[in-house]
């Protein structure tokens, strides 16, 4: 059976990616020819499956080729703040996995591209450059990576081993709290061809569906909305499983794995189910409502053809795996739904409804900062200052000297403290200061103590060793090599060292404050050799991406210096 689904998968891959693949460097009459365009089709298909990407952007990040070093796909997301890593291996007959010395130089690639060596790979990567190095200059970037192939469905314990030495490697913080940062996705040949299988030719799924407190919208387009019951939910996921989801492929795709919160809730609070969940969004072919409870809005219910749930696949997921484990709560939990139909709507209209819903930004808690009062005093401060202070989270903001962002305050009162650690947590992971806004880290920064005139100066002080750091980057002769490691995934712990050596915690609390009376050209480079000297001395084998977001080894580094 494995050679018939990878004869299919190769089949639609092709058909989805092989004339939007660079091949221009593959020979015509090579005999394998072939293996190698579906093999770059693959690495395709899995961006385009974990990214937020088109068709055209998958087959865009594909890099394989003469000295890829392992690498075959690269893909970067602004938006998302991820960053896509994919080598890919078509295995003809449906069996084996990649060799173990594959994985191994997909992980030396790994770790050269985050070093940014990028002398060690092909032309394809290089003209991904200003990609990648805004990718790593991104203070809360998540890298995925992806082993995408044909063959088994399981990893060896070697080729699992290589890459959890890997995930341990780039996770590792040093303190034991930190989210991890790189993900590990396998896609073998049983995930792939489900995932094709159910997104193209799988049989039409039609539902029954029950409301109660329903209403209906009829123009522009026909939909309804209502509740339903967690048991009629659980019993759609019993009943048809993944193929739910089937126009929702990258959903799909990560739909099995437990959601903790939904299922706390499910758990501790079923009655509050409705409140604190956003429900489920399914499209269909066609809506009809039956004549059970005829007129009345508290209860109807509604066959839906050909459906497809395009937003709420994790929330579904985790009630049907609840149900199967026993599912005691089901019959207490509630939750919102809205049948959306496309009968008579446009052609593009179904996947306009599945994109835009999956597109949608998520609520974060770094946007629960603006109701601080702390930061409310802050604002009023600033203001009375001729500055602009924004808390409420946006991507447009321009910064200036009237206008000041909450994410660049939170960097620079964490690299002006003296606690390395905060400068660490800001350069690692910088949504953790809003998880929990009575708690440190964030009351270690945001305090009563912490006035306007402070948060301005160490704000304004931070982006003069930026432009500073920013200058000698742009001098050095070649953008790879130790010195540019440093900068670049160094900057806050530069930061850190410089503000300590300058005891900015003290003199930047005054009105009177000059920024301008301060060397900061030459305190940086001074605490920029101290810096490379040590590493060179004690960590010249760690990886710079590492080591600069390991809170004990940046704490083992500024007691040295």
């Amino acid at each position: 059976m494995s050679i018939i689904h990878v004869n299919q998968i190769g089949s639609k891959i092709n058909a989805l990616f092989a004339d939007k693949i660079d091949s221009s460097d593959l020979n015509p009459i090579d005999k394998e020819i072939q293996t190698k365009i579906l093999t770059r089709c693959l690495s395709a298909y899995a961006v385009y499956c974990i990214g937020d990407t088109s068709i055209d952007e998958a087959a865009s990040a594909v890099v394989d080729g003469a000295d890829d070093n392992g690498i075959d796909a690269i893909h970067y997301s602004p938006s998302s703040k991820r960053m896509i890593i994919v080598q890919s291996k078509w295995k003809k007959d449906g069996t084996g996995e990649p060799d173990n010395g594959d994985l191994r130089k997909f992980k030396d690639g790994v770790l050269d591209l985050i070093n940014l060596e990028l002398d060690k790979f092909n032309n394809k990567v290089n003209l991904k450059k200003q990609m990648i190095e805004t990718a790593l200059g991104e203070f809360d970037t998540k890298f995925d990576l992806v082993l995408i192939h044909t063959g088994s469905n399981t990893l060896s314990k070697h080729n699992q081993q290589v890459m959890d030495s890997i995930l341990n490697e780039l996770n590792d913080a040093g303190d034991g709290t930190s989210e991890d940062v790189v993900s590990f996705h396998h896609l073998n040949q049983a995930i792939i061809h489900s995932g094709l299988a159910s997104g193209m030719d799988g049989e039409p799924i039609d539902l029954e569906i029950g409301l109660s407190q329903w209403g209906k919208i009829e123009e522009p387009h026909q939909g309804f909305f209502g509740i339903v019951a967690g048991e009629e939910v659980a019993n759609w996921w019993v009943k048809k499983g993944k193929r739910l989801f089937a126009k929702n492929i990258r959903q799909m795709l990560g739909a099995t794995e437990v959601n903790d919160e939904v299922k706390r809730t499910i758990e501790e609070q079923p009655e509050n189910f409705w409140y604190y969940n956003n429900g489920v969004t399914i499209v269909a072919e066609s809506i009809k409502k039956s004549m059970v409870g005829g007129n009345s809005r508290d209860i109807g219910s509604f066959k839906a053809n050909n459906i497809s749930i395009v937003n709420g696949a994790q929330t579904v997921s985790v009630i049907g795996k609840y149900a199967q484990d026993g599912g005691a709560n089901l019959n207490k939990l509630r939750l919102p739904i809205r049948l959306i139909s496309l009968e008579g709507a446009p052609e593009d209209f179904g996947a306009s409804v599945t994109k835009t819903n999956n597109r949608q930004n998520r609520i974060e808690s770094r946007d629960f900062v603006s109701l601080d009062d702390e930061q409310i005093r802050l604002k009023k401060e600033l203001s009375l200052e001729g500055i602009e202070y924004n808390i409420v989270r946006s991507e447009n903001v321009k910064t200036s000297t009237a206008i000041i962002d909450l994410s660049e305050a939170t960097i620079a009162l964490a690299c002006a403290s003296t606690q390395v650690g905060l400068a660490v947590q800001a350069k690692r992971e910088i949504g953790r200061f809003y998880d929990n806004l009575k708690k440190a880290p964030y009351k270690t920064i945001f305090n009563p103590q912490t006035n306007g005139i402070y948060l301005r100066n160490t704000v304004f002080a931070l982006r003069k060793i930026d432009e500073i750091i920013g200058s000698m980057i742009a001098n050095l002769p070649k953008k790879s090599g130790k010195e540019y490691g440093v900068l670049v995934h160094g900057n806050r712990m530069l930061a850190f060292l410089v503000f300590r050596t300058l005891a900015i915690h003290k003199i930047a609390n005054n009105f009177d404050f000059d920024i301008n009376t301060i060397d900061w050209q030459k305190s940086t480079a001074c605490m920029l050799e101290k810096l490379m000297l040590e590493i060179e001395e004690n960590y010249k084998d760690k990886f710079l991406a590492t080591l600069f977001k390991n809170a004990s080894i940046c704490k083992a580094i500024s007691e040295k210096i």
